[in-house]
């Protein structure tokens, strides 16, 4: 069962081990890497494009695939929830809800790298957002991990409070995460629409 459980999730975390992971270890782990796969964010060495690079607008693109990332790790948080109410459902259910959650995760980070390594040539307000996001991300990734290493050590007790509080845990960050990264967007749409009137009306803006 423990191996077919192994199989069925793949390559996890390289923070998920045989052995158990202190909590402080695991969060240290989450929040430097933002990945549930133990992958590292490695900023991109500048290009002869760089100088002309329209970067404020690449990174609204970005957070309009945060969103969409957002979006489908809530779906998959909000299953995994509901989930906790029955203790009929199997591992193998659970984990067929986190291992999508975990790949919607890891995308967001790798989308987050990115922007952390513009950050310093966007716009102020892109720059609080990009600051929001990261670090609810990460927050999500600890979670992921803490959820998937228990359930694996415990396949049949998944009721027990440190399993439920987990994924409650993830279901309140990935909402949270969604609602700041959809401000985001919002956002975004209205300053371009603000700066295209500004332009036909020959007025200035600092956005």
């Amino acid at each position: 069962m423990k191996l077919r459980t192994m199989l069925w999730i793949g390559c996890l975390s390289a923070a998920i081990t045989v052995s158990a992971v202190p909590a402080a270890a695991a969060m240290k782990t989450a929040m430097k890497t933002g990945c549930a796969a133990g992958c590292s964010c490695t900023p991109a060495e500048p290009t002869a494009a760089s100088n002309t690079w329209n970067f404020k607008g690449e990174a609204n693109n970005l957070f309009k695939d945060v969103q969409a990332d957002a979006q489908n790790a809530l779906y998959h948080a909000d299953k995994l929830l509901s989930f906790t109410d029955s203790r009929q459902l199997s591992w193998i259910s659970h984990a067929g809800q986190l291992n999508p959650l975990k790949q919607d995760i890891n995308d967001m980070g790798t989308r987050l790298c990115r922007l952390e390594t513009i950050r310093r040539v966007t716009a102020p307000w892109q720059q609080r957002e990009i600051d929001r996001l990261a670090n609810e991300e990460r927050l999500m990734v600890y979670h992921t991990q803490q959820a998937i290493q228990f359930g694996d050590a415990h396949t049949r007790t998944l009721w027990l409070p440190t399993y439920q509080t987990d994924v409650t845990n993830l279901f309140n960050e990935a909402q949270a995460l969604n609602r700041s990264v959809n401000h985001a967007v919002e956002y975004a749409s209205v300053s371009k629409e603000y700066r295209g009137l500004a332009h036909d009306m020959g007025a200035r803006t600092g956005l």
